[in-house]
């Protein structure tokens, strides 16, 4: 859909005079360049754009070389491709410039898929087996501490009985966690930083008896040093992902009878298991959170729960108290 200064395609909004493109309703980083190359593109969908045009009016005759032209090009690819959609969008004419070729219309687009959600059936037996679980989880842990109104468990005396899920081949666990401290809050893709890297040890030893079946990732630096450290003995290959483009269904039919870990971002791990469980539970997260982790348990009939933990390593030099 193009209306003069915005326009939509699938799940993904653009507004070209304020400068903001939307996937899913988040925001995501794209240089003005870029944009006003896409632009350009959409304009005249269908057609050739020379490299002479778009030096002329996206770069207005400032002095460039064409390359400027394909690096832009390659950071709008790359831009629809983390949103999740697949399709050649910009086309390569050799020897011209490029077209855009916009996808034939899906047949349920990502907000319906979205608003579906996982199938929610009720189910006291399972209700009751959800409590039980709570119930073991609760007694295991073995001090409390409140911080900010939220709860705050240490682990650090947990057995293997005590956190270990009993095995049943029809319910998916999903484990989802914050990727960890990391070096340089302004650059584009930092690495951890050492109290990231012991934060991330220490998410090690909480779910050491927890087998996962598969591991997904952002494809951020960060998130993948943060995978790498919690589930290195898991023995499994990182699955990246793309939250911006996360479809529910086909995810969850995916990873079905599976216990899964997923390292996420502050920004999109609420939106992410909202959708998951079918409701607006979760509110956002501050950037500062690094010591949450939430669990999402589905019943083979489609049954939710969810859990969030806060869960911060303990202090070497302080006694630990219950509050």
């Amino acid at each position: 859909m193009k209306s003069g200064d915005r326009f939509k395609i699938r799940h993904i909004s653009i507004d070209f005079a304020e400068h903001v493109f939307l996937s899913n309703g988040v925001p995501v980083k794209i240089d003005a360049k870029a944009l006003e190359a896409l632009r350009l593109l959409v304009e005249n969908a269908g057609q050739v754009v020379t490299v002479d045009a778009f030096m002329d009016e996206v770069w207005k005759g400032k002095p460039s070389a064409p390359e400027v032209v394909t690096s832009a090009v390659a950071r709008l690819r790359k831009v629809f491709k983390k949103s999740g959609v697949s399709d050649e969008l910009i086309a390569t004419v050799p020897k011209l410039g490029y077209r855009f070729e916009p996808p034939e219309p899906a047949t349920q687009s990502e907000s319906e898929i979205i608003a579906a959600g996982p199938t929610r059936r009720q189910s006291p037996s399972w209700l009751l087996a959800a409590l039980a679980l709570a119930l073991l989880l609760s007694l295991a842990f073995n001090f409390l501490q409140r911080s900010d109104g939220l709860e705050t468990v240490s682990l650090s005396g947990l057995t293997e009985a005590d956190i270990k899920p009993a095995p049943e081949s029809r319910v998916t666990q999903i484990y989802i966690l914050r990727h960890t401290e990391k070096t340089d809050e302004d650059a584009e893709d930092p690495a951890l930083s050492d109290k990231g890297i012991a934060r991330a040890n220490y998410w090690k030893t909480v779910l050491q008896h927890v087998e996962f079946d598969r591991v997904f990732t952002t494809d951020f630096v960060r998130n993948i040093e943060t995978a790498n450290i919690v589930a290195s003995d898991s023995g499994h290959e990182l699955e990246l992902y793309y939250p911006l483009s996360f479809d529910v269904l086909k995810f969850l039919n995916t990873i079905r009878g599976q216990r899964v870990l997923i390292i996420g971002h502050s920004n999109t791990i609420p939106d992410m298991i909202n959708r998951l469980i079918g409701e607006i539970r979760y509110p956002p997260m501050s950037h500062l959170d690094y010591d949450q982790l939430f669990v999402i348990t589905i019943g083979e009939e489609g049954d939710t729960s969810s859990t969030q933990l806060h869960i911060e390593p303990p202090t070497p030099s302080a006694e630990p108290t219950a509050r």
